[in-house]
Protein backbone atom coordinates (compact mmCIF):
# COMPACT_ATOMS: atom_id res chain seq x y z
CA UNK A 1 0.00 0.00 0.00
CA UNK A 2 1.51 3.37 -0.45
CA UNK A 3 2.32 5.95 1.82
CA UNK A 4 -0.19 8.44 0.33
CA UNK A 5 -3.21 5.88 0.05
CA UNK A 6 -2.55 4.38 3.89
CA UNK A 7 -2.77 8.51 5.00
CA UNK A 8 -5.80 8.81 3.58
CA UNK A 9 -6.80 6.03 5.35
CA UNK A 10 -5.40 7.21 8.84
CA UNK A 11 -6.36 10.38 7.89
CA UNK A 12 -10.01 9.48 7.36
CA UNK A 13 -10.43 7.14 10.34
CA UNK A 14 -9.02 10.22 12.52
CA UNK A 15 -11.68 12.37 11.49
CA UNK A 16 -14.59 9.77 11.93
CA UNK A 17 -13.08 9.48 15.44
CA UNK A 18 -13.00 12.71 16.24
CA UNK A 19 -16.15 13.09 15.02
CA UNK A 20 -17.59 10.92 17.18
CA UNK A 21 -16.33 12.10 19.87
CA UNK A 22 -17.96 15.64 19.11
CA UNK A 23 -21.19 13.91 18.82
CA UNK A 24 -20.95 12.14 21.85
CA UNK A 25 -19.86 15.18 23.94
CA UNK A 26 -22.78 17.39 22.67
CA UNK A 27 -25.65 14.50 23.49
CA UNK A 28 -25.76 16.31 27.42
CA UNK A 29 -27.14 20.30 27.94
CA UNK A 30 -23.89 20.90 29.26
CA UNK A 31 -20.63 19.51 27.53
CA UNK A 32 -17.78 18.88 30.31
CA UNK A 33 -16.22 22.42 30.78
CA UNK A 34 -19.24 24.54 30.67
CA UNK A 35 -19.84 26.49 34.02
CA UNK A 36 -23.78 26.72 33.83
CA UNK A 37 -26.10 28.77 35.28
CA UNK A 38 -26.90 26.08 37.92
CA UNK A 39 -23.22 26.03 39.04
CA UNK A 40 -22.52 29.69 39.18
CA UNK A 41 -24.67 30.17 42.88
CA UNK A 42 -22.09 28.03 44.26
CA UNK A 43 -18.91 29.10 42.77
CA UNK A 44 -19.89 32.77 44.04
CA UNK A 45 -20.57 31.25 47.76
CA UNK A 46 -17.02 29.80 47.42
CA UNK A 47 -15.60 33.27 45.90
CA UNK A 48 -17.13 34.96 49.18
CA UNK A 49 -15.68 32.15 51.36
CA UNK A 50 -12.14 32.30 49.48
CA UNK A 51 -11.94 36.14 50.26
CA UNK A 52 -12.95 35.50 53.76
CA UNK A 53 -9.85 32.86 54.06
CA UNK A 54 -7.75 34.99 52.03
CA UNK A 55 -7.90 37.63 55.00
CA UNK A 56 -7.67 34.76 58.17
CA UNK A 57 -4.37 36.51 59.72
CA UNK A 58 -2.48 33.83 60.09
CA UNK A 59 -2.84 33.48 56.22
CA UNK A 60 -1.64 37.11 55.45
CA UNK A 61 1.51 36.27 58.31
CA UNK A 62 2.68 33.59 56.22
CA UNK A 63 2.66 35.34 53.19
CA UNK A 64 4.45 38.49 54.73
CA UNK A 65 7.03 36.40 56.24
CA UNK A 66 7.46 34.68 52.67
CA UNK A 67 7.44 38.02 51.00
CA UNK A 68 10.71 39.19 53.25
CA UNK A 69 12.34 36.20 52.38
CA UNK A 70 11.44 35.53 48.60
CA UNK A 71 11.31 32.46 46.59
CA UNK A 72 13.18 28.96 47.18
CA UNK A 73 16.78 29.62 46.23
CA UNK A 74 16.98 28.78 42.57
CA UNK A 75 13.82 27.03 42.53
CA UNK A 76 11.93 27.13 38.84
CA UNK A 77 9.35 25.57 37.14
CA UNK A 78 11.31 23.06 35.79
CA UNK A 79 13.42 22.09 39.12
CA UNK A 80 10.12 21.93 40.71
CA UNK A 81 8.67 19.69 38.26
CA UNK A 82 11.57 17.12 39.13
CA UNK A 83 10.78 17.16 43.25
CA UNK A 84 8.79 14.58 44.56
CA UNK A 85 6.07 15.36 47.08
CA UNK A 86 8.18 13.69 49.66
CA UNK A 87 10.66 16.26 49.00
CA UNK A 88 11.68 18.23 52.20
CA UNK A 89 10.93 21.97 50.82
CA UNK A 90 7.71 20.73 49.29
CA UNK A 91 6.35 19.43 52.37
CA UNK A 92 7.46 21.91 54.58
CA UNK A 93 4.88 24.14 52.37
CA UNK A 94 2.02 21.62 53.20
CA UNK A 95 3.64 21.30 56.68
CA UNK A 96 3.88 24.84 57.84
CA UNK A 97 1.10 26.66 59.45
CA UNK A 98 -0.73 27.68 57.16
CA UNK A 99 -0.86 24.58 54.64
CA UNK A 100 -2.04 22.90 57.78
CA UNK A 101 -5.20 25.56 57.83
CA UNK A 102 -6.00 25.28 54.26
CA UNK A 103 -5.78 21.19 54.72
CA UNK A 104 -8.72 21.72 57.80
CA UNK A 105 -10.43 23.97 55.18
CA UNK A 106 -10.13 21.68 52.70
CA UNK A 107 -10.92 18.26 54.59
CA UNK A 108 -14.11 20.41 56.15
CA UNK A 109 -15.12 20.27 52.50
CA UNK A 110 -13.93 17.56 50.81
CA UNK A 111 -16.70 16.97 47.80
CA UNK A 112 -16.51 20.78 47.23
CA UNK A 113 -12.64 21.68 47.08
CA UNK A 114 -9.95 19.34 45.86
CA UNK A 115 -6.70 21.73 46.60
CA UNK A 116 -5.95 25.08 48.39
CA UNK A 117 -2.90 27.17 47.11
CA UNK A 118 -1.37 30.15 48.53
CA UNK A 119 1.08 32.23 47.11
CA UNK A 120 3.41 35.04 47.79
CA UNK A 121 4.22 38.36 45.88
CA UNK A 122 6.87 37.16 43.43
CA UNK A 123 4.06 34.49 42.57
CA UNK A 124 5.73 32.13 44.58
CA UNK A 125 4.34 29.25 46.69
CA UNK A 126 4.04 29.97 50.37
CA UNK A 127 1.71 26.84 51.26
CA UNK A 128 -0.49 24.23 49.93
CA UNK A 129 -2.64 21.55 50.30
CA UNK A 130 -1.04 19.23 47.89
CA UNK A 131 1.51 19.81 45.37
CA UNK A 132 1.30 22.34 42.58
CA UNK A 133 2.23 21.61 39.10
CA UNK A 134 4.34 24.60 38.88
CA UNK A 135 6.33 26.89 41.31
CA UNK A 136 5.96 30.51 39.53
CA UNK A 137 2.25 30.92 38.87
CA UNK A 138 2.93 34.74 37.41
CA UNK A 139 1.72 34.86 33.91
CA UNK A 140 -1.51 32.61 34.71
CA UNK A 141 -4.31 34.71 35.03
CA UNK A 142 -5.52 32.95 38.37
CA UNK A 143 -2.31 34.83 39.81
CA UNK A 144 -2.48 37.56 37.65
CA UNK A 145 -5.85 38.67 38.21
CA UNK A 146 -6.04 38.22 41.72
CA UNK A 147 -2.98 39.94 42.35
CA UNK A 148 -4.06 42.55 40.75
CA UNK A 149 -6.73 42.85 43.26
CA UNK A 150 -9.59 41.11 41.89
CA UNK A 151 -11.37 37.94 42.62
CA UNK A 152 -10.25 35.71 39.73
CA UNK A 153 -12.75 32.41 38.10
CA UNK A 154 -11.56 30.15 35.49
CA UNK A 155 -14.16 30.40 32.59
CA UNK A 156 -14.72 27.00 32.33
CA UNK A 157 -13.75 23.35 34.26
CA UNK A 158 -11.08 21.23 33.29
CA UNK A 159 -8.25 18.50 34.43
CA UNK A 160 -6.32 20.34 37.57
CA UNK A 161 -2.28 20.01 36.26
CA UNK A 162 -1.54 18.06 39.76
CA UNK A 163 -4.89 16.57 40.62
CA UNK A 164 -5.84 15.45 37.20
CA UNK A 165 -9.69 16.29 39.03
CA UNK A 166 -11.74 18.29 36.99
CA UNK A 167 -12.03 21.28 38.40
CA UNK A 168 -13.24 25.10 38.38
CA UNK A 169 -10.30 27.00 39.84
CA UNK A 170 -11.06 30.40 41.69
CA UNK A 171 -8.69 32.91 43.35
CA UNK A 172 -8.62 35.88 45.78
CA UNK A 173 -5.69 38.32 46.72
CA UNK A 174 -5.02 37.91 50.09
CA UNK A 175 -4.21 41.61 51.06
CA UNK A 176 -1.93 43.51 54.14
CA UNK A 177 -4.60 46.66 54.66
CA UNK A 178 -5.29 47.82 51.20
CA UNK A 179 -1.87 46.36 49.62
CA UNK A 180 -2.15 43.25 47.65
CA UNK A 181 1.03 40.77 48.75
CA UNK A 182 -0.21 37.30 47.77
CA UNK A 183 -3.35 35.18 46.19
CA UNK A 184 -5.13 32.32 47.47
CA UNK A 185 -6.16 29.55 44.70
CA UNK A 186 -9.06 27.09 45.29
CA UNK A 187 -10.03 24.39 43.18
CA UNK A 188 -13.65 23.33 43.53
CA UNK A 189 -14.37 19.64 42.01
CA UNK A 190 -16.99 20.74 38.76
CA UNK A 191 -19.17 17.49 40.39
CA UNK A 192 -19.82 18.99 43.29
CA UNK A 193 -20.97 22.18 41.53
CA UNK A 194 -23.47 20.28 39.59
Amino acid sequence: MAHGTLFKLISRSAIQVMACCFALGGTSPASAGDVTPKMQPKIDAHKKQALVWAADPLIVKAVKESNAKGPLPMMGNAKWRDLKESDASVKGLVDNAAGQLMTQWMSADAKGINKIVLSGDKSHRVAFTSMPAIYIGKGKPNFDEAFAGKVWQQGESKPDPSTNIDTVQIAAPVKDGNTVIGVLLVSLTATNLQ
